[in-house]
């Protein structure tokens, strides 16, 4: 595998083309670029494809540190793991809230995605703790910890994580992605807890332009 370096813009424009929970950085580009597997397989050997993220083992010097951090997290992306149903009456309270938070004033007001993403999550917690518990514990990178119940472990798992806490809740979140893999995240958890698909995609319509 071949390493590039990509500046900021083109690293989010990258990230902001992912279409599903765990696909890498190559197979974004591969299909951006419309190239199949038969494609690279024909290529010569000097002309093998470049990977717009260095692999894991790679140990970047101090002045890449940003970068790698930054393209890493196109990879990372969490493995959600369907948990328990909860029983239905549950659920529907879960949605109802939901969808309360979503015709708020404040909540349309907000420009901001990193507040939008928090207060969801505080309302997923909220109003079902047990079902957002498994969600989260379901929700994992190959290397990164995406949820956890203090600061110090989401530290541990990066140094560029800028984790957060839930609002209201004992829980914490990193935030150093952007609002489409924030709405990942969302997702993730919010099929986790077995919410319908209509309602997840009322909350990417607050996502997808920010």
């Amino acid at each position: 595998m071949k390493i590039i370096e990509v500046d900021e813009e083109l690293y989010q424009y990258i990230a902001s083309q992912t279409q599903s929970i765990g696909e890498s950085a190559s197979d974004i580009l591969r299909r951006l670029l419309n190239l199949s597997s038969s494609t690279l397989l024909s290529r010569q050997p000097d002309e093998a494809p470049v990977a717009a993220v260095p692999p894991k083992e790679a140990a970047p010097t101090a002045g890449q540190n940003e970068k790698v951090a930054s393209s890493s997290q196109v990879e990372e992306e969490p493995i959600k793991v369907i948990t328990k149903k909860q029983p239905e009456e549950a659920i529907e309270k879960v949605v109802g809230k939901v969808r309360q938070l979503l015709a708020s004033e404040d909540f349309l007001q907000e420009s901001k995605a990193v507040v939008r993403f928090l207060e969801l999550l505080k309302v997923l917690y909220r109003t079902n703790p047990e079902s957002f518990a498994q969600a989260t514990e379901s929700l994992q990178g190959r290397t990164r910890v995406y949820f956890a119940r203090d600061e110090a472990t989401l530290l541990a798992a990066g140094n560029h994580t800028k984790p957060k806490q839930i609002p209201d809740t004992p829980y914490w979140v990193i935030t150093n992605t952007n609002s489409g893999r924030k709405m990942l995240m969302l997702e993730g958890a919010m099929q986790s807890m077995h919410l319908p698909q209509d309602l997840i995609d009322e909350v990417r319509s607050f996502f997808i332009a920010n």
